[in-house]
């Protein structure tokens, strides 16, 4: 007998889809993964499909959730299986009500019979194989009491659906004039070749409700429906937590921009790139190969995560992406995938440089306390210009990145920076001259580069005192070009410059009581 020859009809596998419209995608997902892409009615298909979709649920949602797709798979089918049945049972099992015992067990018997028959019919038609005779068997224990086997291209662990699929349909028939117990006999059920039986006992005692079956099967739907809601909403948070979890995980892999972006499903991970105006940040700790050989692995392990960690959290407060870190280097930049514009990125990068300073100062005073006697210096690079930028690599595996000549530049001028220093490109300067005091240093000549690197190094930030002194030098220069026939305008101009002055050293204030 082969295995691989047993098939179920594509009508058997879309009923089983459209069971799971409460669950999600997972069907039409493991089907995708099995590389099934469209399904077709009248064709075959591998019993497999239908048994990993059972198991995908199983494993995820438990067997209520099996349990509740046979319920649906019957309700689906209901003109093929139920409705024949209750028109059927509704001529047989007429007069109950006088408690009869031979005609009631005669009506269930032939009741009975004709649902195992019915089924097994619906069976033999959605499924094929062979060797295996597929459909429903049946054996009187007692007057109430029957044996129902049921044969069909399915594994074991499917029972919950089998089981649904019957109960469905025998309280829609019977409920109204029999409570039912049933028994599953897992002793007497087994698999093999691609098939499974299952041994179910019924037990049926006679009674007579004022409702119908059909409302019977209806609260029945409900309380089910009730506790798969349950356990939904339950793996739905655990889901949640699991993804918040991951999530937290993955972000320290990738820039915190592009992880937002995933989770809002905004980000498109094709092999694709744009050139954009960047300000790239680069940093390094000087001699770091002569430093961490004058210290033990522990502490240089200690020293320099901690130093990472710093860095990084005051990237992360001024909106950096984190490109890379590179042995003891950081490379970072500003205007994508988020911007405020080219002006305000190449700001913030040099307040985050700034700000990278000063928190080097306390950690070099907090390691001398604790025996590290020449803790670490770092040199810093910035650079404004057009990069290339997006995802590159292959369908397997992409990286978030930069590339072009201005990444070689910003590498170039941080290796030139002075130690504890940070060294600018003109393009940036030109956006944050306001900003700090500078020195301008030898123009750098870079191989592929067809133009001279203008760069200006970092000596102070600027001060209150240097807005005075810059006042005081607007203020002398108009008094000495004032003449009598203009000293009413030019005082004017004058009081409107001052003006302007004040506001700029009010930010200033604000600037240094922020650190900035």
């Amino acid at each position: 007998m082969n295995k691989n020859k047993v098939t179920i009809s594509g009508t058997a596998l879309l009923a089983t889809i459209a069971t799971m419209d409460s669950l999600g995608p997972m069907g039409r997902d493991v089907l995708k993964e099995s590389g099934v892409k469209k399904i077709i009615e009248n064709k075959k298909y591998p019993y497999e499909l239908r048994n990993n979709i059972h198991k995908a649920v199983l494993n995820r949602y438990g067997k209520i959730a099996i349990f509740s797709m046979g319920y649906k798979n019957s309700e689906l089918l209901h003109d093929l299986m139920s409705k024949p049945m209750m028109k059927y049972a509704n001529k047989e099992i007429v007069g109950m009500s006088s408690r009869n015992h031979s005609k009631n067990n005669k009506s269930l018997k032939n009741v009975f019979t004709f649902f195992s028959k019915k089924n097994g019919d619906i069976i033999k038609k959605l499924t094929k194989g062979f060797g295996v005779e597929y459909g429903n068997k049946i054996e009187q224990l007692d007057d109430y009491s029957w044996r129902l086997k049921c044969t069909m291209a399915l594994e074991l662990f499917s029972e919950p659906f089998i089981r649904g699929v019957h109960e469905s349909q025998l309280i829609e028939i019977l409920g109204k004039y029999f409570k039912i117990n049933r028994v599953y006999e897992k002793k007497l059920s087994h698999s093999a070749y691609g098939y499974a039986t299952w041994s179910y006992n019924y037990t049926f005692i006679p009674r007579v409700l004022k409702l119908s079956g059909k409302e019977l099967l209806n609260q029945s739907r409900n309380d089910i429906n009730s506790e798969l809601m349950r356990v939904v909403l339950k793996d739905s948070f655990l889901q949640n937590k699991k993804i918040k979890e991951i999530s937290n995980q993955i972000s320290k892999y990738i820039p915190p921009q592009i992880n937002e972006q995933f989770l809002k499903g905004n980000y498109n991970t094709q092999i694709s790139t744009k050139r954009k105006k960047l300000t790239i940040f680069f940093s390094d700790i000087k001699n770091f190969t002569k430093t961490s050989e004058n210290l033990q692995p522990e502490d240089l392990t200690k020293y320099l995560n901690e130093y990472f960690s710093e860095m990084t959290s005051i990237a992360f407060k001024y909106g950096a992406t984190i490109d890379k870190y590179i042995g003891d280097a950081m490379m970072l930049f500003f205007g994508d995938p988020e911007t405020k514009g080219e002006r305000e990125d190449a700001r913030a990068c040099l307040k985050m440089a700034l700000a990278m300073q000063n928190r080097m100062i306390e950690l070099q005073n907090k390691w001398k306390d604790q025996g590290f006697s020449e803790p670490f210096e770092v040199r810093m690079g910035i650079n404004t210009g057009y990069c290339n930028v997006g995802n590159f690599g292959s369908n397997q595996r992409l990286t978030y990145t930069i590339i072009g000549g201005e990444v070689n530049i910003t590498q170039r001028l941080e290796g030139n920076a002075d130690a504890n220093g940070i060294l600018m490109s003109y393009e940036t300067y030109a956006f944050t001259q306001d900003l700090v005091e500078v020195e301008e240093r030898e123009k750098l000549s870079l191989k592929g580069i067809n133009r001279i690197v203008k760069c200006y190094a970092v000596k102070n930030r600027k001060s209150v005192k240097y807005i005075q002194n810059l006042q005081k030098k607007i203020h002398d220069k108009i008094n000495i070009n004032n003449t009598s026939n203009k000293k009413s305008s030019l005082d004017k101009r004058l009081l409107k410059i001052e003006k302007n002055m004040n506001l700029v050293l009010k930010q200033l204030d604000l600037i240094n009581k922020h650190k900035i």
